[in-house]
């Protein structure tokens, strides 16, 4: 049986190239990528209010409906060859699939 729980891609980023950032999410906005999957933002940004040793990073959650979903969003060749690219230099980031609890 397959498992139909939402997926969350979460990423977290140390930008040092602001300009590079837009382009880059410029592109993926533009692409509809996102969307193509069933995904959507729910968070997207630095906090509003730092509660305990926050580094300054920032901060990605994307909902998809499945683990396949999120997982076919990241490996669409449309991202690793043109969008994923453009963010190379831009920071340093940490991405991740989590699963939503059952």
């Amino acid at each position: 049986m397959e498992d139909t729980r939402k997926a969350y891609l979460v990423v977290t980023a140390v930008v040092r190239d602001p300009m590079a950032m837009v382009a880059y999410n410029r592109a993926l906005a533009a692409s509809g990528l996102y969307a193509r999957h069933g995904g959507r933002y729910l968070v997207r940004g630095r906090p509003v209010v730092e509660l305990e040793a926050w580094d300054g990073r920032a901060v990605v959650v994307a909902e998809f409906p499945s683990r396949a979903a999120a997982e076919a969003f990241w490996a669409e060749p449309e991202y690793q060859e043109r969008i994923k690219p453009l963010r190379k230099d831009a920071g340093d980031f940490h991405v991740a699939i989590f699963e939503a609890a059952q």
